[in-house]
């Protein structure tokens, strides 16, 4: 069985990466080990890993990859179309909606037009105006299956067809949560929102005094290294270091998503400051709505007090994890109606093959 998988970007990004990886692992879970993928992601370098094929997604200086409008040309040769899950179909202001239509946009157009089936695993859409919201609810509308991972992206693409689902992350963590107290060092991972650090994060810091920092991402408009070389850590932690199975566990605040989901999949306590509405939807999915926080708004003393209780409070400590693990087990039924989804759809592909090929003959 041949698969397109769509709208990957780039393996340094370590959520990125993740979500692709997730991605491959419940198509294979579905379909079996002897899928054939082929990738369409904007560093197509960074996923030589996987052993499969890449082709590049963003456009150069002369235009797309042959390769890339190969694949999007040849869409209806493949058994399923899959596109990873993630939050990249936005286009709050002008830069953001560029980027989306010349390496978003191909992708879902032809996703929208191929005759395979079709299936968005869990996203954030927006935000987008006016015409660029009627372009992207155009493409929800025409792929088979989309997947949306918050209520803020359900209430404006459901009309479109959109349906609720958790983020890949949560639906691929499995419900084995430790019971460890953290170290009394926190864990700080920022990144940079519309060009700096913000202040509440800044000041948050400051307050914190020592910490540990964390590199969630290392690629072109997604470093986080500058910013996190600005506010004070200690020392910076390797990714193994954090989320390495021999992790010691932390109080980690986190302003990437998929570096405060990553951290809480390690058995650590985890603090997320929202920058967007995936966030929003994820810790309510995972049980711990008043641990995220808009990183734009909240209050730091609000943050040090969590931190405090969650280093020093057993019984804060138990209430934490009795809801993550709550959460993780019904996340599993999600995971669950998603598998069974995509062997319908890819059912219906075959199915849909041998009524051609009788018609033929």
């Amino acid at each position: 069985m041949k698969v397109a998988l769509l709208h990957g970007y780039s393996a340094s990004n370590a959520g990125d990466g993740l979500l692709v990886e997730e991605s491959l692992e419940i198509v294979r879970e579905a379909l079996g080990q002897d899928v054939e993928f082929t990738l369409a992601a904007s560093h197509p370098e960074t996923f030589e890993y996987l052993g499969i094929t890449v082709v590049n997604s963003a456009p150069g200086l002369r235009g797309y990859d042959r390769a890339y409008l190969r694949l999007l040309r040849g869409l209806d040769d493949f058994d399923l179309v899959v596109g990873v899950g993630g939050g990249y179909l936005r286009a709050g202001y002008l830069e953001e909606a560029a980027k989306t239509s010349l390496v978003h946009g191909p992708q879902l157009l032809a996703a929208a037009r191929t005759s395979t089936p079709t299936i968005y695993l869990p996203q954030s859409v927006g935000p987008a105006k006016s015409f660029t919201y009627r372009m992207i609810g155009h493409g929800v509308s025409k792929v088979r299956r989309f997947y949306v991972r918050d209520d803020r992206s359900l209430a404006e693409y459901g009309a479109y067809g959109a349906v609720r689902a958790s983020d890949l992350a949560i639906l691929g963590a499995g419900a084995a949560v430790g019971d460890t107290a953290p170290a009394p060092v926190p864990v700080v991972s920022a990144r940079p929102v519309r060009g700096v650090v913000p202040p509440l994060v800044l000041d948050l810091c400051r307050q914190i005094g020592t910490f540990d920092g964390y590199v969630q991402s290392e690629t072109g408009g997604n470093d986080d290294r500058a910013a996190m070389n600005s506010i004070g850590a200690e020392r910076i932690l390797t990714r193994s270091e954090l989320m390495g199975s021999a992790s010691e566990t932390r109080v980690v605040v986190a302003v990437r998503l998929h570096a405060a989901l990553m951290a809480l999949r390690a058995g650590h306590f985890v603090i997320h400051l929202a920058y967007e509405r995936k966030g929003f939807g994820a810790f309510a999915d995972l049980g711990i709505a008043d641990y995220v926080h808009n990183v734009n708004m909240f209050e730091p003393e609000r943050i040090l007090k969590q931190i405090d209780e969650l280093v020093s409070d057993a019984a804060v400590r138990e209430d934490y994890r009795l809801r993550q693990r709550g959460a993780l087990e019904s996340a599993s039924v999600g995971r669950e109606a998603l598998l069974a989804d995509i062997r319908e759809l890819s059912i219906g592909a075959v199915r849909s093959d041998g009524l051609e090929m009788t018609g033929r003959a």
